[in-house]
Order: structure tokens, then sequence, then C-alpha cells
């Protein structure tokens, strides 16, 4: 494995989440919160409300900093359902430096009702959201597909792109569809290949068709959740990820997925999850696309 290097100015942590114990929730956040708790209970999946030991901001900071990133992008934890108090809390904090409000260090991404009003979107962009996190997992789907559509139209008239949850060797099922909406898709953890990660599958060949047609992100995060073993360094994950490097670049984005709620095997080392990029992608050039270029046109950080 390769050692870190000099990671560029504006480098960018695309997938982070700060797990807000409830201790600065109001009356209706809270009920909001147990409403999620109570759905996802009902669905059978489980949950626990985090505490604040080794999760909270300072925490977070403290990474970011050792690792030498400078922003930062925080996805809605599905604890909180659709109540974004948390996350907005978290992206305020993120923005303070120094006595200093840093609008281009921090945006959100967060998950909606599907009737959202057209004030709350506007308050949410106002508040540093950027994006809509459409869980859409066959047998799970957060969404009637026609219902995604929709709100995707509505999205892309904000600003906002969807960051969608979908194994990717499904992709093919909905690319047509996928290639109607009007704005970008951000797939998290490699496109979330969990049943096999060869590259000649349909849902993989769909994949890159879309991103030729400029329709998608790839988030690199979260190895271990794709690994059939759970493992952080998995040659399979190692061998889709260098895929997607050489295939796109310019289409590529990079996200520790702190603090790794669902790691099979234990927290992970986040610096080794960073250097695990340089064995990914060893030029120089592209890993700072990955970094900072890209994240910076996708989240509309700016570029220095």
């Amino acid at each position: 494995m390769s050692s870190i290097r000099d990671v560029p100015k504006g480098g960018t942590d695309c997938h982070a989440q700060i797990l807000d114990d409830g201790s600065e929730f109001s009356a209706e956040e809270h009920e909001r919160r147990e409403e999620a708790k109570y759905f996802r209970e009902k669905n059978g999946e489980e949950l626990e409300i985090p505490g604040s030991d080794g999760v909270d901001m300072a925490s977070y900071r403290a990474m970011r900093t050792a690792l030498g990133l400078e922003r930062s992008v925080l996805v809605q934890a599905a604890d909180d359902g659709t109540e974004h108090g948390g996350i907005i809390r978290a992206i305020e904090d993120l923005r303070r430096t120094n006595d200093k409000t840093e609008p281009q260090s921090a945006v959100g991404i967060g998950e909606l009702e599907a009737n959202v009003g057209d004030r709350e979107l506007e308050d949410l962009s106002e508040a540093g959201l950027c994006g809509a996190i459409f869980r859409m997992y066959e047998g799970e789907e957060a969404y009637e597909w026609a219902v995604a559509d929709r709100l995707a139209w509505r999205l892309h008239d904000f600003g906002w792109h969807v960051e969608l949850e979908i194994n990717g060797s499904d992709l093919h099922q909905v690319e047509q569809r996928l290639g109607n909406w009007p704005g970008w898709i951000v797939l998290p953890r490699f496109g979330a290949f969990t049943r096999t990660r060869t590259l000649n599958q349909r849902g993989f060949k769909a994949l890159t068709r879309l991103i030729d047609r400029d329709k998608i992100w790839v988030k690199f995060s979260a190895p271990y959740e794709i690994s059939l073993e759970g493992k952080v360094d998995d040659p399979e994950v190692a061998k889709l990820a260098s895929a997607l490097a050489d295939w796109a670049p310019e289409r590529m984005i990079w996200g520790s997925n702190w603090p790794h709620q669902n790691a099979p095997r234990g927290r992970p080392d986040d610096r080794k999850l960073l250097e695990l990029l340089s064995d990914w992608v060893p030029e120089d050039r592209r890993r700072k696309m990955i970094l900072c270029e890209n994240p910076a046109e996708l989240y509309r950080l700016g570029k220095d």
C-alpha cells in the first residue's frame, strides 16, 4: 500500500456523517427522528442512535486535518429521517474557521419527503444542501420510481443533484430512466456492486454508458461495504476502482465514509483508506482531479 502523498489544496472528503446525539434537537426534530426510527425498526432494520464518543464534530475535524483535507460533503444519516436540523448545524460548524465563515468549505446531501415544498427546498439550499438521497435498492425503495422521476426534475430546478443508492448490478434495468433525468446523479460505494464486482456484467456496462452521457459520477467510498469479505483492501474492489479511474477520471470523487458505521470488521484507519486511492490511481494528475477538481465542479465548491 502506498503512503499518503501531499493532498493538493482544496482536497475534499465527499462522504462523511456527523452523528448528532440529539442534545440540541428541538421538540419537532425529536418527533421526526422518532418517526424515522419507528419506520426503520418496523421494516426489520437494526437501528442504534449513536452517542458522541469518537463520532462528533471535534473527532471529524481532527481526522480531516490529519489527512490534509480542507472541504467536506456531509451526507444525512438515515437515523435522522427527513429532519435536517443535525446536518444543517454540522454544515454551519464546518464553515466556521478562525471566527470566519467559509461557505465553500462544506455542503450537504439530505433526505427528502416526496412532496417537499419549494419553500423548504429554498431554505435548505440557503443552508448549504445541494443534493438529495434516493434510497432505491430493489424491494426497499424509498419512492416509487414515477415519484423519483418527478422529484429528480424538481430538484434540478434548484440546482440539486441526486445521490442514488441502488445496486450497481441492477443499473441496466433503469439505464433509460436515469438517462432521462435532467441533472447529475452520484453513485456512492463505487456504484454499490454488492452481488458481483466483475467488469463484464450488464450493470457495469450500463454504468460506463451513463458516465459517457455525462449523467453519472461515482464516489470511491466504503470499499469494505461492497467487499465480499468486508475487507478494506479487497482486490476485486481495487480492480473496479482502477477500471473506473481509467474510464473517466473526470467523473470520480472520493469520500472517507467517516465514521464507518457499517464496517463489518470494525472501524478502519482513515489514513489507510486515503492511501488506497494512491494504489487505485497512481497518477498524481488524476488523483488531483478526484480529490479537488471534480468535487469543486460537482458540488460548486469553487476552484482554487
